[in-house]
């Protein structure tokens, strides 16, 4: 077939070929031809690439039904609780010199570790990171490796367990700057696959877009490309990808398209902290503050905002800043406890009033924790505002309970004490009938009957079957 008689779909088709088998030439000459026979420009061309190559990405799926079933979307979650988001796109903007740079290699390399950071303190599965450098070069990356003192650290930055790696324009080792063109993306995409990278850190925004042919200002430029990129590069590896970026002529605004902001499911700006908030004509900087404008996966405060400094090679919280935590077992623990008992699930305040009882958590560092383990589906809420253990994790503590009776070991720590019963009557034991209260007083929480290995209720025992019942011991446990 002559390229006269080639419908537009196919001379897309053929550049995309082209850029696949590396052939450089073929790519200019069919792109050349395009614009002559269809008078498109540059940005047309890259948003019609983007797309057929999506396409080209994506298994055809035949639907149940004529709708999505919302119960099946995987919620937001994070590879790094609180700062990288699994699947999707970050803006990072601020003024220059805010330490942006310093910032994001910070991540990188306490990711690196399995560490997390500032106000967070739950560990992270070790990642590794690509960096790619195009604002200041080479030279401005290497000074804040200086600064945070691990451009020495060989097991992350070099060697066999390299976790942090660099793309820049570096031409005595033969290496030219990225561009975020199709040909950059598909090069993108081999590397995270080959390599294992789920952090992405991109410096800067309108560099490698412009590089890319995209009109860093056109918000339907900007929107095709971050589109892209989230559904075609982060969702299918489940990385995060960063974006660091200018702030804009408007105070308090990152810099180029609105799309920059809109699309991305978190936004973070970096401002000066400035001592005693001193507003002379030379103020001094003692940190840095990073307000999140968007954070969609957040449960605990999505506009938070956390003041930071340089000190000794690594950014600490500025003093009264607090620090959330995890309290994951303790919760399991407390729905387990409860769901032993015949409550299925219990509010978040319920919750809270245990898990600070229990192990002195934090109300934020339990709400933290609620929407982690929702978004990991290790918790269901079966009513709005209540939590239960989901099938899976009551299925894993039911096999360790027979495990534990089996082999004659001592009581599951907690199950027959008094403290470490909930402190609730649910409601469908609360209307039963008098004959299962007995000499309670009318809680029947107070009355227990005792096993081997577990605490039961009246109601539980009255449940059993005769083969549950025989072989073991049982005492009373009255505490009225």
């Amino acid at each position: 077939m002559t390229s006269e008689k080639l419908s537009y779909s196919e001379f897309i088709e053929e550049i995309i070929a082209a850029i696949q088998a590396e052939d450089p030439d073929s790519e200019m000459e069919w792109k050349a031809q395009v614009k002559t026979n269809f008078k498109v420009t540059d940005d047309q061309i890259n948003s019609a690439l983007f797309k057929k190559f999506s396409v080209s990405k994506i298994t055809p799926i035949t639907p149940e039904h004529e709708w999505v079933d919302i119960k099946r979307v995987a919620p937001l979650s994070y590879l790094m609780d609180g700062w990288m988001l699994k699947g999707d796109i970050c803006l990072t903007y601020g003024q220059a010199g805010a330490g942006k740079t310093t910032y994001a290699l910070w991540k990188a390399y306490n990711y690196a570790k399995g560490k997390n950071i500032l106000d967070r303190s739950t560990g992270c599965e070790a990642g590794k990171t690509l960096f790619i450098a195009t604002d200041s070069g080479l030279g401005a990356l290497r000074a804040s490796m200086d600064q945070l003192g691990i451009e020495d650290d060989d097991p992350v930055i070099s060697g066999l367990e390299q976790k942090i790696f660099i793309w820049g324009f570096e031409p005595e080792q033969g290496h030219n700057a990225w561009a975020a063109d199709i040909n950059g993306v598909i090069k993108l995409e081999q590397f995270i696959k080959t390599q294992g990278i789920t952090y992405i850190v991109i410096d800067s925004a309108k560099s490698v877009s412009s590089r890319g042919g995209w009109n860093y200002i056109d918000n339907q430029s900007v929107r095709t490309l971050l589109q892209y990129l989230r559904e075609g590069v982060c969702q299918s590896q489940g990385c995060n990808l960063e974006f660091l970026s200018h702030d804009g002529t408007e105070k308090g605004a990152h810099a180029g398209a609105k799309s920059w902001a809109e699309e991305p499911s978190m936004v973070v700006r970096l401002d000066p902290v400035l001592k005693d908030d001193e507003q002379t004509s030379n103020p001094k900087q003692i940190g840095v503050k990073a307000t999140f404008v968007k954070d969609r996966a957040a449960v605990v405060d999505p506009r938070r905002q956390v003041r930071f400094t340089l000190k000794d090679n690594q950014l600490e919280l500025l003093p009264e800043e607090e620090i959330v935590g995890s309290c994951e077992k303790v919760i399991k623990s407390i729905l387990w406890k409860s769901h032993r008992i015949g409550i299925h699930s219990l509010t978040r305040k319920e919750i809270q009033k245990k898990a600070y009882s229990e192990a002195k958590a934090k109300f934020k560092t339990v709400d933290n924790t609620l929407g982690a383990l929702t978004a990991k589906r290790q918790l269901v809420k079966p009513k709005r505002g209540k939590y239960s253990l989901s099938p899976g994790v009551i299925q894993a503590f039911e096999e360790e309970s027979l495990s534990l009776a089996g082999s004659n070991t001592t009581k599951e720590v907690g199950m027959t004490e008094k403290s470490q019963l909930p402190d609730v009557i649910p409601e469908e034991i609360a209307g039963t009938s008098q004959s299962l209260l007995g000499e309670s007083g009318g809680n029947l929480l107070n009355l227990s009957y005792i096993n081997q290995s577990n605490t039961f209720t009246s109601q539980e025992v009255e449940t059993m079957t005769s083969a549950e019942l025989q072989g073991s011991s049982w005492d009373l446990e009255s505490n009225s």
